[in-house]
């Protein structure tokens, strides 16, 4: 039986966390991250002047929607399922310590966003997580039950996710 493929498009914060969960939850699933550019995470290194803003201190989900005037009822779903305690935790597990500052922005203790970067490249390849870079997607569309992405230079991949 065929390994099932999820094709991740983009290298930044979100495309990695998404990735690295995916390999890590079922590391039967070949997992590829496609970015466009020759950098990755490139915000998050400049995100917060370089010291990488990961969250806020609001531990209220209540308080955190009304942050957010669009999108009130999707993010109210979606913070009941991973929150920021769930992200202190995450980061935490892989060494990685969080500290508020007095405006609620919290940031890795070392004050670097380099901290960040290196904990999201670490587990990408500890879950043996791809990363094509140079790849910019132009279309996806569906082909006999795949997925099919075609890049810039009409290279064609195929996933299932």
């Amino acid at each position: 039986m065929d390994k099932k493929r999820l094709l991740v498009i983009g290298g930044g914060a979100a495309g990695f966390f998404c990735a690295v969960n995916a390999a890590r939850m079922n590391p039967a699933l070949e997992v590829i991250i496609v970015e466009k550019s020759s950098k990755l995470l490139s915000k998050v290194r400049i995100s917060g002047g370089g010291r990488c803003n990961v969250t806020h201190n609001c531990f209220s989900i209540a308080e955190m929607i009304k942050k957010y005037p669009r999108g009130e009822s999707f993010l109210k779903k979606a913070f009941h399922h991973f929150f920021t305690n769930d992200t202190l935790q995450w980061f935490k597990e892989r060494g990685v310590e969080l500290k508020a500052e007095a405006d609620g922005r919290m940031f890795p203790v070392s004050n670097s966003s380099q901290t960040i970067i290196d904990c999201l490249v670490k587990e990408a390849n500890k879950y043996g997580v791809d990363i094509l870079m140079n790849r910019e997607a132009k279309e996806l569309i569906i082909d006999n039950g795949k997925w099919l992405m075609i890049d810039k230079d009409e290279k064609r991949m195929a996933a299932d996710f």
